[in-house]
């Protein structure tokens, strides 16, 4: 998930996507520069939100990365 994760974030164009998480939670990702997923052994994606909270992930639990519908 992870690779799929940082194929979308350097699509050009970006277009914007959903992380969905095995607890059922939703992060509609707007712009590529509130995401980070290195390419490193670091395990976790971080997702900042507008309000400047960040959440940090598992990508062991993410069930899907989705391009986002209009």
């Amino acid at each position: 998930m992870k690779a799929r994760i940082r194929e979308l974030l350097h699509a050009i164009p970006f277009h914007p996507f959903v992380i969905r998480t095995a607890e059922g939670r939703e992060y509609r990702i707007q712009h590529p520069d509130f995401v980070l997923a290195a390419a490193t052994d670091v395990p976790q994606i971080t997702i900042e939100e507008s309000d400047g909270s960040q959440h940090y992930l598992s990508p062991l639990l993410i069930t899907s990365v989705e391009r986002a519908t209009a």
